[in-house]
């Protein structure tokens, strides 16, 4: 028989060791098993798979491969060196890789990569040695050695889709650069497109979890979360809230609206119509988020058009027994919460009446002038004393402003906040204008309300800022 692919010479070989070794020819069934231990004939058996065809146990099948092994030292190099080369060039190259090679001639198209790798073992030398190279088995991919990192392409496509909900080739490259070794893009998109579980809409891609529960991927639980809430929602809504929590959690991979749109209407748990989307199941906030947060979308529920400013929320979260921080951080990153107007928050989805909702805008700014913002200061031997009124927006922001000689004293640097030795945070104090933040934990911390009264003395030698807050007795000398 003419020999033409790699394991029909392999084969031979076999053959003639076997001759050489028994003095006589191998049975089919014995050229069968020790083909198929070799790998000439698709995946490589094992020793018991092999010792099965022929009925003979696996140390028989192990005793004659150590027999004949070695007079296929140094054989067929012409032949492994221009496969390992071919392999190499389409590295990452899908199992059986004889379909890279069977149309050039050069294999069947069952050979696998294991199998050829074991090929050359067994003649005495690697693919490092031929092509300077080496070739490496992972994950049904053959793939060069400087290329490793690209067989980590799916469980890095896994990790960001939990993280982000979908990612890009881009970003998964980004995160499996190494010092040493930058992957291949295009090498990349090859091995997730050959993974089913891999969905895709134009750059943006992500690992199909239906059965992993909805905490298995960021932006379903975001969805699930905002539409426990109200229910059904644009998609450009749950976008929106997404883009709240992303920046919280800092986050850097935010889908676009078109790709959400793609992702929620290839998941089962969702269903689109349009730019409207739902979840499938009844969703209830309380089971959904729970707890304290439930507590806070009551309030919120329980209120004309399902809006509030910012104070009235925070007063009646405190009512509640919600900490002011906790509705204040909600209001400003909570993905259920929606930003109406200038100090007007709500439900996402609620749709309130605009001219409602600038009637409480302008009730609270009302409310907010009506409120005293005095202030006093002089200066001290060795510092300044400042006496102020707490106010809506400083309970807001943390930010305090100074007057300008005071500010003078300080400016550029940074002080603890002390109250009677206990430390309750730390100031810093703009270099270049009479603004100062980092007071919030100190205002949350005593429990400041509008209308109680501060005062701050400040030792500059100390980097130090004492704080007392009371009613208009320190007003006083």
């Amino acid at each position: 028989m003419d020999a033409h692919t790699l394991e029909d010479e392999f084969e031979e070989l076999l053959a003639a060791a076997y001759r050489s070794s028994f003095g006589k020819d191998p049975t089919d069934l014995w050229l069968a098993a020790i083909a198929s231990r070799a790998g000439t004939r698709g995946a490589m058996a094992t020793l018991n798979q092999a010792g099965d065809l022929l009925g003979v146990s696996r140390e028989r099948i192990r005793q004659v491969m150590a027999r004949i092994t070695p007079a296929l030292q140094g054989m067929l190099r012409a032949q492994l060196w221009m496969i390992a080369l071919t392999i190499a060039q389409y590295s990452p190259a899908a199992e059986p890789v004889g379909r890279y090679l069977a149309p050039l001639g050069l294999s069947r198209p069952t050979l696998t990569g294991e199998g050829f790798l074991n090929l050359l073992k067994l003649t005495g030398t690697s693919a490092g040695e031929l092509i300077g190279d080496d070739l490496v088995v992972v994950d049904g991919w053959l793939v060069r050695g400087t290329q490793m990192q690209v067989t980590k392409s799916l469980p890095m496509a896994n990790r960001q889709t939990s993280s982000f909900g979908m990612t890009t080739i881009t970003t998964i490259c980004h995160a499996l650069m190494t010092p040493s070794e930058s992957p291949d893009p295009a090498a990349v998109q090859r091995i997730l497109r050959a993974e089913p579980t891999v969905r895709w809409f134009g750059d943006w891609l992500w690992v199909h979890k239906d059965d992993q529960g909805p905490h298995a991927n960021r932006l379903v639980n975001t969805a699930r979360s905002i539409l426990s809430v109200n229910s059904p929602q644009t998609i450009t809504s749950i976008h929106e809230g997404a883009q709240r929590l992303w920046k919280f959690r800092r986050l850097e991979l935010l889908p676009p609206v078109e790709a959400m749109r793609a992702f929620f209407g290839n998941h089962s748990g969702f269903e689109v119509d349009g730019d409207q989307v739902r979840a499938l199941e009844p969703l209830d906030y309380h089971e959904v988020l729970g707890g304290v947060t439930a507590t806070m979308i009551d309030i919120l529920k329980s209120s004309p058009y399902q809006v509030m400013d910012r104070q009235s929320l925070r007063e009646a979260c405190r009512e509640a027994g919600i900490a002011p921080g906790t509705s204040t951080v909600w209001t400003t990153y909570a993905e259920w919460m929606q930003k109406f107007a200038q100090n007007v928050w709500g439900l996402r989805g609620s749709e309130p009446d605009m001219q409602a909702v600038e009637r409480i805008r302008r009730a609270a700014r009302a409310r907010s002038e009506a409120e005293p913002h005095r202030k006093s200061s002089s200066l001290i031997p060795g510092g300044a004393i400042q006496t102020m009124d707490v106010t809506t927006s400083c309970l807001a922001t943390g930010v305090l402003s100074f007057a300008p000689e005071v500010h003078r004293l300080v400016a550029g640097s940074a002080l603890d906040i002390v109250r009677a030795s206990e430390s309750l945070g730390r100031a810093k104090f703009g270099a270049s204008h009479f603004f100062s933040w980092g007071w919030l934990p100190m205002l949350r911390s005593l429990d400041a309300k509008p209308g109680d009264v501060l005062r701050i003395s400040i030792d500059p030698a100390a980097a130090r800022a004492e704080v007392q807050l009371g009613g208009p007795e320190l007003w006083g000398p």
